[in-house]
C-alpha cells in the first residue's frame, strides 16, 4: 500500500489553488474588459425624462415616466436637452390620452381580433404611442458618426408605469 508523504501534498495542493486562483482571476479580468468595451461602444445616456400623468373617464388617475436615451457616440445637444427637460409637462398626459381614445391604432400584434379593451390586446400600447409620437416631439438634430451625420433616440417607460392601461 502506498503512503502518501503529508509534507509533499501540500505543496502539491497549493499550487492547483494558485493555478485555479489565477486562472478564476484572469476570466474575471477578461469579463472586465469585455464589459467595458461594450459599455463604451454601445453604452446610452438618459438625456430627457418625461413624466407624464392623466384623469381617465373613469376618474382614475394613471400616470407614468418616461427616460429618453441617446448612445454615447451620439449624444443629444445638451441644449436640447435642456430644453425637453424644462418644458411643462403637465398637460401632456391628457392630451395623450383623448387623442390616444379617439384615434384607436388600425393594427395590432395579436393573432385575433381583439377588441382594444381586452388585456390580451396590444392595441391600446399601440394607440398610446402613436399619441407619445404626436404630442412628444423633439427638435431635429444631427450629429457627426462613423456613416455621417445621425441620431439615435430610444424611449422606454419606466417600471410602475401604467399610462396605457386607462386605454383598455
Amino acid at each position: 500500500m502506498a503512503h502518501h508523504d503529508p509534507i509533499q501534498a501540500e505543496p502539491a495542493r497549493r499550487r492547483r489553488r494558485l493555478r485555479w486562483l489565477t486562472g478564476l482571476a484572469a476570466t474575471a479580468v477578461l469579463l472586465l474588459v469585455a464589459v467595458a468595451v461594450l459599455t463604451q461602444r454601445f453604452g446610452y445616456t438618459t438625456n430627457v425624462t418625461i413624466p407624464l400623468s392623466y384623469v381617465s373617464d373613469s376618474g382614475q388617475t394613471y400616470s407614468c415616466t418616461y427616460d429618453y436615451r441617446t448612445p454615447d457616440r451620439l449624444p443629444m445637444p445638451a441644449a436640447i436637452a435642456e430644453q425637453m427637460n424644462e418644458r411643462d409637462w403637465s398637460g401632456t398626459g391628457q392630451l395623450i390620452y383623448d387623442w390616444a381614445k379617439t384615434h384607436p391604432a388600425e393594427h395590432w400584434t395579436t393573432e385575433e381580433d381583439l377588441p382594444a379593451d381586452d388585456p390580451r390586446s396590444t392595441r391600446a400600447d399601440a394607440s398610446w404611442g402613436l399619441a407619445m409620437d404626436r404630442y412628444v416631439t423633439f427638435p431635429p438634430w444631427l450629429v457627426d458618426g462613423e456613416g455621417g451625420a445621425e441620431y439615435e433616440l430610444r424611449w422606454e417607460a419606466r417600471p410602475g408605469s401604467d399610462c396605457e392601461d386607462g386605454l383598455r
